[in-house]
């Protein structure tokens, strides 16, 4: 758990001590060890080479706990929100949509307790199927590693973050690296999101939004996406 690890040792002297004083009381470590257990309790085993995870938890707190993590919730989120997609990423799970994590008070949890829900939430984007294509006239897909994803909304967001539709394990990525539209004539648009490393397509860093043609190359990080339009129509290309 190395993430929570660092940021337990580096945050403020005075948030990480009301973590650590007297036995009994959360810490985050704690939180994450949960999620994870969470996520692999909920996996539905699809075939042979795909098992779905949930996407969306909500960790419950007693309100004594939840006022402790309070004042630095929305780093702790981001870095619970990383230890699922990685846990995930290792055991080879995939999900269906971005990933949240959320923390809810209730006091019908005991103190020092803590309780997990999830629930898979479809995104903008999903793992595509051979049944997922037949029936996805219109709709483009992207190529990543083998794996084709369906792009079902009118934008798909990809990055590394927890909430990108298509979440990518990539150091060179941005949280928010890449933005895919599918226009109402049919064309998809790229868009760099302000990246640090760029969005290059056909070998072209683009500076601007770029409409993709059919089988083109997208790079962003060390990662390669190839965009597929079935149906697309040679003529609006």
């Amino acid at each position: 758990m190395g993430i929570l690890d660092r940021i337990e040792r580096t945050l403020d002297r005075g948030v990480t001590s009301v973590f650590s004083q007297g036995r009994g009381q959360l810490k985050p470590l704690d939180l994450a060890q949960g999620l994870k257990r969470e996520c692999d309790d909920q996996i539905q085993v699809l075939d042979r080479t795909r098992t779905l995870a949930p996407n969306v938890y909500t960790v419950y707190l007693h309100s004594e706990d939840f006022d402790r993590f309070a004042s630095w919730q929305d780093t702790l989120v981001d870095e619970l929100e990383r230890v699922v997609i990685e846990h995930a990423d290792k055991q080879r799970y995939m999900f269906v949509g971005g990933v949240s994590v959320g923390l809810e008070s209730d006091d019908e949890v005991r103190p020092g307790r803590f309780e997990t829900e999830s629930r898979t939430e479809r995104g903008n984007a999903a793992p595509a199927t051979d049944a997922a294509q037949s029936g996805s006239a219109g709709h483009p897909l992207v190529e990543i590693d083998g794996q084709q994803y369906l792009l079902t909304g009118p934008v798909t967001v990809i990055g590394r973050g927890g909430d990108a539709d298509i979440i990518l394990e990539d150091t060179g990525v941005s949280r928010h690296h890449l933005e895919l539209r599918s226009e109402e004539d049919g064309t998809l648009v790229a868009t760099d999101l302000g990246s640090t490393n760029g969005t290059f397509v056909d070998g072209e860093r683009i500076r601007t939004p770029v409409v993709l043609q059919d089988r083109s190359m997208v790079k962003i990080g060390r990662t390669r996406l190839t965009v597929l339009r079935p149906d697309a129509d040679p003529a609006t290309w």
